[in-house]
């Protein structure tokens, strides 16, 4: 592995043979963050979703005044909007700065108009003031809410004044009060016994926390679909089925070995339909799940000669409608899992095969399951999207060995859910996979192996009273340490409040739902978490 700074941030780039993996993601530790510091999970939650960056020499400074530029900033990045296309103005002092293009924006929807003065001047340098940062973030609040939002301003704000009692009330700007007090009714700022101190400074671990409330906030509201994989060691699982909308049972796969023909195998690998099948079935059923037949593939090397043979195409298609038109299953459509396409050249052949799997089963459903497209490069992702009913997002497996990556960084995550969207393919089609695992690094006389652990027995360890146990940010994983003998063990592992994060990810993107891999790995507490979605 290579180490690149840029600013303050490691840049990943792995060899591995021969290609270079490149995740060029901040994966920030901040120097003066303290573990046990308040603003610690706000800070690393936005450091993750790419909205903050902290400063050159690794630190986040939580404790200084926050500028009126640098708030302007946090709320555009926490709004997604795009600073390329804009047309606010931007006022006289602020032309040329760092910071115009996110102030354009903020001026266009009108957020900051009662900053600028009668000469023009925005004084972005400035210290920003508890009061004006809830005034934008009422402005931005407001602008959602629509007739609401009329009702309030014309004087039904005066009512959260009241009712709030603070004791400096009136040193509050007029013209603000209505945007400031339904910041105060959205819970993103309160007072304390001092009242709400309108005219003091904001400093960034304030901000920090503004921002992550106001994206909970909007985050709530947000519903998502839940796509349980129904395969290989599921079977503890199927009193879930009600805790799913959606089941993919990996019961099949492509079978090809030689041109001209195919076969979609069920009843051999790991991947074929298990003895006491109808018991699932009927669970399903009773749940009222949609149901989906899994068919999986992972020979990139073969799946791509398989994409040039028309002919071995037409034999397996045909056999996946037959299959999926067998009463005794009642599948309602087709998950497609075909892994290892890298090569860009793949990608429109791959495309027409998922074309024309949609145009065969008719009004069944179609998912297609996608990697991140860091090094993957034969799918479409746009044109996956345009054909199918979901993109199923396999945004995990980023371990790297040497470098102790495990494999679902939240940062990484984050960014393959931004490129995805950032390709075409819409929010309301996209799945977020949530994959159920642990990575261990083993060393023993210097020397580090790695595992992968089953949850099982991760789950057992983790009930050993010498284990040491963390929260790893800024990954946004558990990181579980002991001692074996001669043997020092780390282990990154997906646990309820990781996924509880992922799940929370999803939302914030607006996503269609959350997938995950596979059932049978997923533990009490998180099947909890899940079913509160």
């Amino acid at each position: 592995m290579y180490k690149k700074m840029v600013g303050f941030a490691v840049v990943f780039l792995f060899a591995t043979a021969g290609n270079t993996y490149a995740y060029d993601v901040p994966m920030v530790t901040y120097k003066d963050v303290a573990d046990q510091a308040w603003e610690k999970d706000y800070v690393y939650t936005l450091s993750a979703l790419g909205i903050i960056e902290g400063y050159p020499d690794s630190r986040y400074h939580s404790q200084e005044a926050l500028s009126r530029e640098a708030f302007i900033k946090l709320l555009v990045a926490t709004a997604k909007l795009d600073i390329s296309q804009t047309s606010g103005i931007v006022p006289t002092d602020a032309i040329g700065r760092w910071s115009s293009p996110y102030i354009a924006a903020a001026s266009e929807r009108q957020w900051i108009d009662f900053m600028v003065n009668e000469a023009g001047e925005l004084k972005p340098e400035q210290p920003i003031t508890r009061e004006e940062v809830a005034a934008v973030v009422g402005k931005y609040l407001l602008g959602k809410a629509g007739t609401a939002g009329s009702q309030w301003t014309s004087g039904e704000w005066s009512k959260e004044r009241d009712e709030r009692m603070f004791a400096d009330s009136s040193k509050i700007s007029a013209n603000l009060a209505p945007y400031v007090f339904y910041t105060v009714n959205r819970t993103v700022m309160e007072g304390d016994n001092q009242g709400f101190r309108p005219k003091s400074g904001l400093i960034r671990s304030e901000a920090a926390a503004v921002i992550n409330r106001l994206i909970d906030i909007e985050a709530a509201a947000n519903k998502l679909e839940v796509t349980g994989f129904y395969a290989i060691k599921s079977s503890p699982a199927i009193g879930r089925m009600p805790l799913v909308d959606n089941v993919a049972m990996g019961w099949s796969h492509l079978e090809y070995d030689t041109e001209g023909t195919a076969k979609l195998g069920t009843d051999t690998t790991t991947y074929k339909i298990p003895e006491g099948y109808t018991d699932v079935v009927k669970s399903a059923d009773q749940a009222h799940v949609h149901k989906d037949l899994m068919v999986f593939y992972d020979d990139g090397k073969k799946l791509s000669v398989f994409l040039r043979d028309v002919p071995a195409q037409k034999a397996f298609i045909g056999q996946l409608v037959t299959q999926l038109g067998d009463p005794a299953f009642g599948f309602s459509g087709v998950s497609l899992d075909f892994e290892g396409l890298m090569n860009a050249s793949d990608a429109p052949n791959y495309l027409q095969f998922v074309r024309d799997v949609k145009a065969a089963i008719g009004s069944k459903t179609l998912a297609v399951s996608v990697p991140t497209d860091y090094y993957y490069k034969g799918y479409d992702l746009k044109g996956l999207s345009e054909t199918a009913d979901t993109l199923n997002l396999m945004a995990y497996d980023f371990t790297h060995a040497d470098s102790k990556l495990p494999s679902a960084p939240l940062p990484l995550v984050r960014d393959g859910v931004e490129r995805a969207l950032k390709q075409g393919v819409p929010a309301s089609k996209l799945v977020l996979g949530i994959s159920k695992q642990a990575n261990q690094w083993i060393t023993t006389n210097g020397q580090t192996t790695t595992a992968g652990p089953s949850i099982d027995l991760v789950e057992k360890r983790l009930t050993d009273p010498n284990v040491s146990l963390t929260w790893s940010l800024p990954y946004f994983l558990k990181l579980i340490h002991y001692q074996d003998s001669s043997t020092a063990n780390e282990i990154y592992y997906e646990d309820t409040q990781s996924i509880a994060k992922k799940i929370w990810l999803a939302k914030v993107y607006h996503l269609k739902g959350i997938s995950l891999w596979h059932m049978g790995n997923f533990t009490a507490s998180d099947w909890d978490t899940i079913s509160k979605r």
